[in-house]
């Protein structure tokens, strides 16, 4: 299996907790997989284990990728790392596959000089906000990370502190609130495809910023997108 090629000219790919449409999500795997092909940033979802180490997984519990119903941010990092993950193509679980460190992501992409886009899931304190921030200084680089997340209180604590961070709020819908709650804080849109419009596209970049949208596996739905302009689109299966 391989990804499914769009037809316009784009640089503006997102790979979808990696290449999460051939390898499971969220793994150095589907990292790999998306780091060498052509996706401009490689997005990826962070919490923290028990033992305050930042760790990778987009669901807080293993039922869906490990057919275990266990809350994965109760576990110290020692014991999470012997969890074994669902293969995506052969459907059964892997000893090789398990849930990574946000250090072993950002390995990944500054070996290949990807856009880290990292999503804040739940329950980040401001002192976990600060170590994230900190390990992406130290792993990779401020200045080509992106932190998105539904959670705007994550974001306003963020921008505060680090005011030339690359932030985008993630929302279901596209309202006057939204709008005005990134004009305000200067938030890039990350915005689910069915709330975005060309008309809002254009309203956002008079603004000065930018709008990404997901998550498109469609591709003549994604070059709708483009033609609309916007600027990323997370998909994960598109390239």
């Amino acid at each position: 299996m391989n990804t499914v090629k769009i037809d316009k000219f784009f640089r503006g790919m997102i790979a979808h907790r990696g290449l999460s449409g051939i390898e499971t999500e969220n793994t150095l795997n589907a990292f790999i997989a998306a780091a060498n092909r052509s996706y401009f940033g490689i997005e990826c979802d962070v919490y923290m284990s028990k033992d305050k180490q930042i760790i990778i997984t987009h669901d807080d519990t293993l039922l869906r990728l490990g057919l275990l119903n266990i809350h994965i941010p109760s576990y110290n990092y020692e014991e999470i790392r012997k969890f074994t993950l669902m293969d995506r193509k052969t459907g059964h679980l892997s000893d090789a596959l398990g849930i990574p460190l946000l250090k072993d992501y950002l390995s990944v992409v500054h070996t290949y000089e990807k856009q880290a886009f990292i999503e804040l899931k739940h329950n980040l304190s401001n002192d976990d906000l600060d170590q994230i921030i900190q390990e992406v200084d130290r792993y990779h680089s401020l200045a080509a990370t992106s932190i998105i997340s539904f959670n705007d209180k994550y974001l306003v604590t963020l921008r505060k502190k680090y005011p030339d961070l690359d932030i985008y709020y993630l929302s279901n819908t596209l309202d006057e609130k939204v709008f005005d709650l990134c004009e305000k804080h200067r938030f890039h849109f990350d915005i689910h495809h069915k709330a975005v419009s060309e008309a809002w596209v254009k309203k956002i970049h008079l603004l000065g910023l930018k709008i990404a949208t997901f998550t498109i596996n469609d591709k003549d739905q994604a070059e709708k997108f483009i033609k609309y302009g916007v600027d990323y689109i997370t998909t994960d299966i598109l390239e």
